[in-house]
């Protein structure tokens, strides 16, 4: 059998194009589907590296603030360290008095007590202190916290020479009004002690040797030594000195 196709050379043509517009249409918009995806992919990790690059630069910039603070605190740490090394040029060769009564106040014997207390880098220190005196106990005994307070304070490295300059016997009244006593060494309500006057000088940190040696040599003459034995030594000496002549 045979096929007779009447219709024109044109509509034939255009009937076999027709046939491949589905093909391209679904072709187009698989294409399309593909190039979005691909869009909003690409436009997904845009974003994301956009918010990873926004909280980078919110980092710098607390970064960069707290740097700035520190750096004021680093500013304000030289200066302190310009101030603290000058202060340290304008202390150093001066004795720190503070220090000196608070050592001195620390190797007091528990029974000596002070009236007065002068301490000064050219003319050195000047120690009026008491002690008690039991009813009955010889002067030897008594004289005894004397040169314990000499020598613990020759042993303090900032003094020197220390010297005992007099001792004598005190009698203290210890209420306005007296009621009987027993202690027949004073008035009624009274109480002996030993008050005493010490002296040294003062040692001044970067003193000259020379003059160090020069000094103690001129001490030395009077109190035979200014190193801490010799003045310990002199201390008991000389307390046992004024312990015979208040007996006398």
């Amino acid at each position: 059998m045979f096929k007779i196709n009447l219709l024109p050379q044109e509509v034939l043509e255009r009937r076999r194009y027709e046939d491949w517009y589905p093909r391209i249409f679904v072709a187009a918009v698989v294409l399309l589907v593909i190039v979005a995806g691909l869009y909003f992919l690409l436009m997904f990790d845009v974003n994301s590296k956009r918010n990873d690059l926004q909280s980078i630069q919110e980092q710098t910039k607390r970064y960069s603030t707290t740097a700035q603070q520190l750096s004021i605190f680093r500013n304000k740490e030289e200066q302190l360290q310009q101030r603290e090394t000058v202060a340290q040029s304008a202390l150093a060769g001066r004795a720190n008095i503070g220090q000196v009564a608070n050592d001195i106040s620390l190797v007091l014997p528990d029974e000596v007590w002070l009236d007065t207390l002068v301490i000064n880098e050219k003319t050195g220190i000047v120690v009026t202190a008491n002690t008690p005196r039991t009813l009955g106990e010889s002067d030897n005994v008594a004289y005894k916290s004397v040169a314990k307070t000499l020598v613990r304070l020759s042993e303090l490295s900032e003094l020197s020479d220390v010297w005992l300059t007099s001792a004598n016997n005190t009698v203290w009244n210890t209420w306005a009004t007296p009621p009987a006593s027993t202690d027949t060494s004073g008035a009624p309500g009274s109480v002996t002690v030993v008050s005493f006057i010490a002296s040294g000088r003062v040692v001044v940190p970067g003193a000259s040797s020379s003059g160090a040696t020069s000094s103690g040599s001129s001490a030395s003459g009077s109190a035979g030594g200014s190193s801490p034995g010799a003045a310990a030594q002199n201390a008991v000496t000389k307390a046992n000195s004024a312990t015979t002549s208040v007996s006398q």
